[in-house]
């Protein structure tokens, strides 16, 4: 969840705030390989000293940057958890802790280790999550009604259909905290941590926390808290470099809220394409991130604060919506909403006459932490633009609908073998797959009246969604004009 495109945006906006894509298996490759290429280097520092100055320079530089000794490592493990256990396998559990260990040694911590379990969340994200549970399962009962009249239907005319495959997290309540799924999980993580400090030397002088579901509040909000805990102490390192993994982009922004200079974070390549692999990795650099920030929001003549700039740009940010709070209907970062925030920022700080965010009066009662009469400046200045956005978003959907319709005379809706690239699954990509005994009886034409069931199911659906090609809706009851 988190903020919809917002990374993606991000990237966009500022490149260089991702670091080095890793490879797994690369960095966890044994003691031997790592030694054969210590030798390599060697042969190649030989050739390279004919090489002029100015190369060897950069690559010096080169080196610097992929030399990042990180202290501490942030686990957010609802993410793991739901990938991980994707199949009613044995196997799992060895997936699970293979995952951990992975990550473990792409990071190396030298300090701490922290694995924070998503426990009871605010009232907030309860309401919001309610209300997309309800949405899922009706969705997945009329589908699996859909699905079981087709294969009696398949079957009847003699097609066979493979069964479908089922997973304990495919209920989403079942991760829930209290429920008898998250108590395996806290037991595998205590079994799994005492296993590896007695077994594993590089766990050695690795100090380990687990919060698990026992523990109210989300992962990630346990894991700044900690942090912030961790900076209020007299004896506290201020150079202490943190590496947090996960995948929402509430993450970048509670990284940012922190305040914390020396701050990655890990995540999955994000490959819109889906050709990347899921072992690799990327890292986002949060430092660099306040630079660019620092530069972007500056008011040319006038002295600020870099601190209350990022708080303020975390507040404009979040009126495009998160998992707490619903955004504004005229503002969708895919219509570049974030720079039209920071446009009309910069122009109304003066008139606005400062921040509008003062995180020392955040403990305050009723709202005292927000210069309300600044954000209704903010507001207003905002406001002038809605009515240009959403003209401008009719005119794109008109566009859009022509289109649809032009080709639905010529050929029927959604109909095609070619779907786009097919997706693997977890299972896939990050292990070898293990054909069961069903997979490999069943042959070629089984797999194809399997897909085609599905999306048969996909259409029927689509079909029912589309207003316009079923005939629900006869009038726009916004222009008038009859369908």
């Amino acid at each position: 969840m988190g903020i919809p495109s917002f990374f993606s945006w991000l990237v966009g906006k500022y490149p260089k705030i991702v670091g080095t894509i890793i490879d797994v298996y690369s960095a966890s490759s044994s003691e031997e390989d790592e030694e054969e290429e210590k030798e390599e280097e060697e042969e190649e520092k030989g050739e390279e000293e004919e090489v002029e100055e100015d190369d060897d320079d950069e690559e010096d530089e080169d080196d610097d940057e992929e030399e990042i000794i990180y202290d501490n490592l942030y686990l957010d493990m609802n993410e793991i958890i739901h990938k991980c256990f994707r199949l009613n396998n044995g196997l799992v559990y060895n997936w699970f802790f293979a995952y951990l260990d992975r990550l473990f040694r792409i990071v190396r911590p030298r300090r701490l280790l922290y694995l924070a379990v998503d426990g009871v969340a605010p009232m907030s994200k309860m309401t919001k999550l309610r209300q997309t549970y309800f949405k899922t399962a009706k969705y997945r009962a009329d589908s699996e009604a859909e699905a079981i009249l087709l294969t009696e239907i398949f079957r009847a005319q003699g097609k066979e259909v493979m069964p479908r495959d089922t997973y304990e997290l495919e209920n989403p309540v079942v991760k829930m905290p209290g429920t008898e799924f998250m108590e395996k999980i806290s037991a595998a993580l205590e079994y799994f941590i005492r296993e590896r400090l007695n077994t594993d030397p590089e766990w050695k002088d690795i100090k380990v926390i687990l919060s698990d579901a026992n523990v109210p509040g989300e992962g990630e909000h346990k894991i700044m808290s900690f942090i912030r805990a961790q900076r209020s102490m007299e004896n506290y390192d201020p150079n202490t470099r943190h590496c947090l993994h996960g995948h929402d982009a509430d993450l970048i922004m509670l990284a940012l809220a922190s305040h914390e200079v020396h701050i990655s974070i890990l995540r999955e390549f994000d490959n819109p394409n889906g050709r990347i692999p899921a072992r690799f990795y990327q890292f986002v650099d949060i430092w660099i991130l306040r630079e660019y920030l620092e530069l972007e929001m500056k008011t040319p003549g006038c002295k600020q604060d870099t601190e209350r700039l990022i708080d303020d740009f975390i507040f404009i940010c979040f009126l495009t919506g998160n998992d707490f709070i619903p955004q504004i209907p005229s503002l969708e970062i895919n219509e570049f909403a974030v720079d039209l925030l920071i446009e009309v920022y910069k122009t109304t700080f003066n008139k606005m006459g400062g921040y509008m965010v003062n995180t020392d009066k955040i403990k305050d009662k009723y709202g005292a932490y927000l210069e309300v009469s600044r954000l209704e400046k903010f507001f207003h200045e905002l406001s002038l633009c809605e009515e240009k956005i959403l003209l401008k978003r009719y005119e794109l959907q008109e566009k859009l609908l022509r289109k649809i319709q032009s080709e639905a005379a010529v050929k029927e809706w959604a109909k095609g073998e070619d779907r786009g690239e097919k997706k693997t699954s977890f299972a896939q990509q990050f292990f070898y797959p293990v054909e069961t005994s069903l997979e490999r009886k069943s042959d070629d034409v089984v797999r194809k009246n399997t897909r085609e069931l599905w999306r048969t199911v996909s259409d029927i659906f689509c079909n029912k969604d589309d207003l316009f090609k079923n005939g629900a809706c006869k009038q726009d009851k916004v222009s008038g004009v009859y369908c």
